[in-house]
């Protein structure tokens, strides 16, 4: 047998069902379902016999059923005992690790770490995995990864959207990725306003920054012959402006960086910084944050 607990506060004369995909559980159809049994704390229970179970859980009146409020979320699938939260989905995050790097996985919510902590994921046999409970009917969900070689490297933050995850892993929703992209095709994010990494060139790169919601590119050059603001390129509904920092006097270099990528961040609120040398960028970034936290 297969024992099953979900906890719910029903109003009074309601009770939660349980119907899925089988014989045992009135394959899908609610008229059909089983009606589980309330405990204390308003834990719902019910045994059914062991087979694979494709199932999700609904409300309806005790007596009969009637009007019918299922939980949000694709269906659940299980073979052992579970312990279900509604509207919450157990999540599988793997990500294809053939180098065996160490590999950080951190996010919004808050079994992801809420971006102030990175979670170790386990490596087996060349993939990486973390598995946490999320709320289904959370549209905002964002994640990302961090890889640790001789430097440090990050994917470009993700949105999941859980309601249209149909692949699994046991018995959890697969979010699967085969692999970091290339260094020089990733982006970088330095704090809630300012992303950075390589210089767009092509029109899939601008297309992955606008995915991103990166549409005003900031390009800082180093070069003797153009002018301050050398150029302002729409490309792809995006905003490339390329600004030449070899006029920026010396003795207050610093400040004129951080003033301009305020002025930046005030205008435009989220922006993408590039330039093709990372080590020159990261040091003007670092810069940056310094002055940034003083003032």
């Amino acid at each position: 047998m297969i024992h099953l607990k979900i906890h719910f506060k029903t109003e009074y004369g309601q009770a939660v069902y349980l119907c899925g995909n089988s014989k045992f559980l009135g394959q899908w159809n609610p008229k059909q379902a089983i009606r589980m049994n309330w405990t204390e704390n308003d834990i719902w229970e019910v045994e059914v016999a062991y087979h694979e179970m494709e199932y999700k859980y609904f409300i309806s009146q005790y007596e009969s059923v009637s009007r019918v409020l299922w939980e949000s979320g694709p269906n659940r699938i299980t073979t052992k005992h579970t312990v279900d939260i509604w509207n919450y989905r157990k999540v599988c995050f793997q990500c294809l690790n053939p180098s065996n790097y160490e590999i950080y996985i951190s996010g919004s919510p808050e079994t992801l770490g809420k971006f102030k902590k990175r979670i170790r994921m386990k490596n087996k046999q060349g993939i990486s995995q973390y598995t946490c409970f999320l709320d289904i009917t959370d549209s905002q969900i964002q994640y990302q990864y961090f890889f640790l070689t001789k430097s440090e490297f990050s994917s470009p933050v993700y949105k999941l959207t859980l309601e249209s995850e149909q692949s699994y892993y046991k018995d959890a929703l697969l979010v699967y990725s085969d692999g970091l992209a290339k260094v020089k095709q990733m982006i970088f994010q330095l704090n809630k306003n300012i992303c950075y990494g390589y210089v767009p060139q092509f029109k899939e790169d601008y297309r992955a920054l606008k995915k991103f919601n990166l549409k005003t590119i900031v390009e800082f050059c180093n070069s003797q012959e153009k002018n301050l603001l050398e150029q302002q390129l729409q490309k792809d509904d995006c905003l490339h402006m390329i600004i030449n920092l070899y006029h920026f006097k010396q003795e207050n270099f610093t400040q004129r960086i951080l003033q301009l990528i305020q002025v930046f961040i005030q205008k435009y609120k989220f922006i993408y910084i590039c330039n093709n040398s990372l080590s020159h960028l990261r040091k003007y970034l670092l810069v940056y944050e310094k002055l940034s936290k003083c003032k």
